[in-house]
């Protein structure tokens, strides 16, 4: 097992972006503890006591009502559950476990903007012993759901499929990530990848999939339209893969690259926008590149240790 952060933190704040009925109700966020095992990631936060606490990696938020240690990590969706139940995802399917029977409520983020929330759009669904059930919100606020639940399991944003499919024209949050993949000495190259995904997906998560790339922060926001078709330019670009591609509703395990962009290996910035099918630009970043490329003497030694973590 790998530990990505000794000590946890809780600063006093509230987060950007959040409603204002949400924001009232959080005392603090925290940094939790990471820990990484093969591709997988784990969060671990000792609560100090009673009190409304947001995760900054996950935007998980917990109402505590006592002192007490929480684990927490991403699980795969079970299809099969979700459409006995004419269920689709929403979000990631998080296990939680605490120490103590200490969890309140729970907030979980979504991906829906706020002009397009409706008071039965979203539910959570409760995942116990191979069994689903579906728990109706306390609340839905602009940026997450509010539920009870009878005890700590796995628990999921779900939409209704028939209401999902009336509402398709409706965009969802979306965020654009790059990775930078180590330069090829043979073909003087390098690939960026690309990565179309809602936004209330875990960075966290997807850099674990993709240790041994950079990640380069950027401005992320956007908004996407499920099974729209979306292409990428690049000016200095050698080569771009696929030349369009869907976007799909993708929560995980595996987050594969939606574009790939090959590079001359001694590119410093590049400029990148995302287009729709009607030719609009949904995102456009400038990217500085010149401070992130990891040498091969640096990602040699992060493998041989089992990674950046």
């Amino acid at each position: 097992m790998i530990k990505a952060s000794c000590v946890s933190s809780v600063k006093a704040d509230t987060q950007p972006g959040l409603s204002e009925d949400n924001t009232k109700m959080i005392e603090s966020s925290f940094t939790p503890e990471v820990y990484g095992e093969s591709a997988h990631i784990f969060y671990s936060f000792r609560c100090p006591g009673q009190g409304v606490f947001q995760c900054t990696l996950t935007g998980l938020v917990f109402d505590i009502s006592q002192q007490a240690e929480l684990l927490y990590k991403t699980v795969q969706w079970d299809e099969k559950l979700l459409q006995q139940s004419n269920k689709m995802a929403a979000g990631p399917l998080f296990n939680i476990k605490s120490s103590k029977d200490a969890v309140r409520q729970l907030h979980l983020p979504h991906c829906v903007p706020k002009d397009a929330l409706l008071s039965n759009c979203l539910s959570v669904v409760h995942i116990s012993d191979g069994e689903m059930n579906v728990l109706k919100p306390l609340k839905i606020t602009d940026t997450h759901v509010i539920v009870e639940f009878p005890h700590l399991s796995s628990f999921g944003l779900v939409w209704d499929i028939i209401r999902r499919f009336w509402n398709k024209e409706k965009p969802v949050l979306g965020q654009v990530l790059l990775f930078l993949r180590l330069p090829n000495p043979k073909t003087q190259k390098q690939n960026l990848n690309v990565f179309l995904l809602p936004s209330n997906i875990p960075v966290e998560e997807v850099r674990m999939k993709h240790r041994y790339s950079d990640y380069i922060p950027v401005p992320s926001n956007c908004e996407f339209f499920k099974d729209c078709i979306y292409t990428v330019l690049c000016p200095v670009a050698c080569r771009i893969q696929p030349e369009e591609e869907k976007f799909h509703l993708d929560f995980g395990p595996n987050y594969h690259p939606t574009f790939e962009i090959r590079l001359p290996a001694n590119t410093e910035e590049v400029s990148i926008t995302v287009k729709d099918q009607m030719q609009t630009d949904v995102w456009r970043r400038d990217i500085d590149l010149s401070g992130n490329i990891t040498t091969p003497d640096t990602r040699s030694e992060m493998m041989r240790n089992g990674g950046p973590w």
